[in-house]
Order: structure tokens, then C-alpha cells, then sequence
């Protein structure tokens, strides 16, 4: 049946193109460690090409990976899963540059992606794509939350399920962050993943600090198996559920001085009036970030639980304006999370005498998932 299925489009590629697809939950770490990827590729004269993707535009994870210099194209409104087509034309922008790397950043509340993507691609496009094993990154904060429950969590359990999901799927499983572990924490970590997932090798990176990102890649540009973990039992009742409890939002704002204002104070009380506001509801935390640029520099924040201290990235003073780029993912009725989000910008610009104007705002929770390929058995 897999044979008789129509081509989105015909693609065409001067070379086979390596596809590097890496999946995990909202906030793994997946932007930062692509870029680490690629910039180990192009120190090696590889021409690299990289494809981004989320619920809706004005990504954060865009703006970031643009600094790499390498091509970027982006799928909006959807997975890859469920914007196929999309993912194609996207995949045929960056072939225009004669990549020979091509890495791919679904999106974090997304499973099954061997059976709706990776298995698709080798199906339609195996003449010209040699894809990669699929590799899920995995938080430290989930393993402690999620795996082995040593820390409370305010997800209900059909979050929980695409956690596990994506566990299950995964090629390669990369606990990530472990700069922020000690070494006998990692290796309980590991152990932990291994006993979830005895079959599949289990690696410690640091993607920020450099750490295991070398072995890794060598497992990416091997030819070992890729997609061969279809998710058989996958209830999307259940999947769905666990997205659509997540409030989404996408915000660009223009910040503006008086003349001026302190940029890292003002992100500072964003976050603070962001954390009062989530907190107060007893909402959880998937995955908060956000870019401020000015003056071609910017600062960059991270937040990833609820009662875990945000991360602001960078060296930015006092500018005359600014733009700032938010994306979060909360456990939160999206109309909740956009006043949330309005009322914290403008308290933060108000704290340090600017004033904020939000130029785009987007809040929603994700549709159903209904990708429209997806093949049970590894091709």
C-alpha cells in the first residue's frame, strides 16, 4: 500500500543530501544543539541547510539560526508531521544552495515522527535523501519530572504520553544539558533512559559547552538505521489531548526608549512579571524563550518549569529601542496566556521607562494532529 501513495512533488538535488531530523520536548535544547552541529559541519567544508518548524511564524528559533549564515527555511501552522507538503517546499528553498547537510527541528510537542516523516521522505525522496538516525534530546528537568519522578509536575498525564512518545521513537537517545549535571547524576540519567529504552544507545552532551557533540555527529553521518521505531500503539486521542492543553504563543514587540532603556533590566522584569503571572495560576512550564535585538546584538532567555529560575543569555545595555521576539508554550488557556503576556510587557517597559508596542500576537492551542502519510512499517 506504502508504494501506491502519491508524491507531494518532485525534488531535484545535485548530490544525495544528508537529512538530519532531531526531535524532543519543548525546551530540550534542540535550537542549540543543531547549531552546534552545524557549525562542526561547516568547519569541515560541508555546505549546510536547515529547516525550522512550529505551530505558527515569528519563531525565535529562526531569528537564532539566521546568525549561522546558512540557509533557513520555515514551516508555520503546523508539525511536519501534519504540513508534509509544506516540509517539501520548505526542503526544496534550501536545496537551491547545493547543501550537503540538510537538518530539520520539528517541533517539541510532536511525536511519531518516524512513521509521518522520517519513513515518508526515504519512501518518496530516497533517491536523493540519505537520512540520518532520528535523535530525540532530553532535558535533565523531564528525566528528574517525568521519568523519575523526583520532582513534582504540573502537566497532566497526556503530556506525560508524548514525552514517553518521543522516547520511544527516537534512533538515538541524547540526554542534553549535562553541563548542568554532575557526573554521577548524568550516569543515574542515563541509566534511568536506558532501563525506559534498553535497545538504543543513550549519549550525554552538553550541546552549549561542546561536551559528546562530536560522537554524536559521527552517529549522524553513519549508516545506521533511521526511523526504524514506528510507534505502533500510538493513541492520538491521547497525543492530542497532551497538545492541546499547551497554550501557544508568538509575540513581536517594539521596545522604545525615553530616550533609552536597560535592556537586561527590562528583560529581567519580564521574566519576573511572566513568572508571577504562571505561578499565581498553578500553571506548568513546557517552554519559554525569547530574543531582544538592538544594535545587531541581542540577549536571550530560556525558562523551561515553572518554579525553576529563567535564563537570560547576553550583553545588552542601555539601547534606544529594541525588538523583542517571545515564544512560549504553557499549560494554560492560550486567551489566559496572551493577557498574561500582554500585561508583563508592558509592566516590564513601564519598569524601566520605555514604552512596549506589540506589533504581532498569536495565541492558540494546537489543532488535531492529522498528518496525511504515515507508514507502519519502516521503509
Amino acid at each position: 500500500m506504502a508504494s501506491q501513495l502519491q508524491k507531494p512533488k518532485e525534488l531535484r538535488a545535485q548530490k544525495p543530501v544528508r537529512v538530519i531530523f532531531t526531535g524532543g520536548f519543548l525546551g530540550a535544547g534542540k535550537t542549540t544543539a543543531l547549531g552546534a552541529i552545524a557549525r562542526r559541519l561547516l568547519q569541515q567544508g560541508l555546505r549546510v541547510g536547515l529547516v525550522t518548524n512550529d505551530q505558527a511564524a515569528n519563531l525565535v528559533d529562526t531569528a537564532i539560526v539566521k546568525e549561522l549564515g546558512v540557509p533557513v527555511a520555515e514551516v508555520a501552522g503546523g508539525c511536519f508531521c501534519c504540513r508534509f507538503s509544506d516540509l517539501v517546499d520548505a526542503t526544496e528553498q534550501v536545496l537551491a544552495n547545493n547543501p550537503d547537510i540538510l537538518l530539520g527541528e520539528p517541533v517539541g510537542s510532536c511525536t511519531d515522527l518516524a512513521a509521518t516523516v522520517v519513513n515518508p521522505l526515504k519512501l518518496f525522496y530516497g533517491d536523493i535523501f540519505r537520512l540520518a538516525p532520528f535523535s530525540v534530546l532530553v532535558d535533565p528537568l523531564r528525566v528528574r519530572e517525568l521519568v523519575l519522578k523526583e520532582t513534582p509536575t504540573r502537566f497532566p498525564e497526556e503530556v506525560a504520553y508524548i514525552f514517553k512518545k518521543q522516547l520511544e521513537e527516537a534512533d538515538i537517545l541524547v540526554l542534553n544539558k549535562v553541563d548542568t549535571l554532575t557526573p554521577d547524576e548524568a550516569d543515574r540519567m542515563v541509566a534511568a533512559l536506558k532501563e525506559l529504552q534498553p535497545d538504543k544507545p543513550v549519549l550525554k552532551v552538553s550541546a552549549l559547552r561542546g561536551d559528546g557533540v562530536d560522537e554524536w555527529l559521527r552517529m549522524l553521518l553513519s549508516d545506521a538505521p533511521a526511523g526504524s521505531h514506528i510507534l505502533r500503539d500510538l493513541d492520538y486521542d491521547i497525543y492530542a489531548k497532551g497538545e492541546a492543553v499547551l497554550g501557544w504563543l508568538n509575540a513581536t514587540v517594539q521596545v522604545r526608549g525615553n530616550p533609552t532603556f536597560d535592556a537586561r533590566k527590562f528583560a529581567e522584569a519580564l521574566m519576573a512579571e511572566l513568572q508571577n503571572g504562571i505561578a499565581t495560576r498553578n500553571a506548568e512550564v513546557a517552554h519559554l524563550k525569547f530574543l531582544l535585538t538592538a544594535n545587531g546584538q541581542h540577549l536571550r532567555g530560556h525558562w523551561t518549569k515553572v518554579d525553576a529560575p529563567p535564563e537570560i543569555i547576553g550583553a545588552l545595555g542601555e539601547v534606544a529601542e529594541g525588538t523583542l521576539v517571545l515564544n512560549a508554550r504553557i499549560g494554560i488557556d492560550p486567551s489566559t496566556l496572551g493577557g498574561i503576556a500582554v500585561q508583563a510587557i508592558n509592566k516590564a517597559a513601564k519598569a524601566v521607562g520605555a514604552e512596549a508596542e506589540v506589533l504581532s500576537l498569536q495565541s492558540f492551542s494546537p489543532p488535531y494532529p492529522r498528518p496525511p502519510y504515515r507508514l507502519s512499517e519502516p521503509v
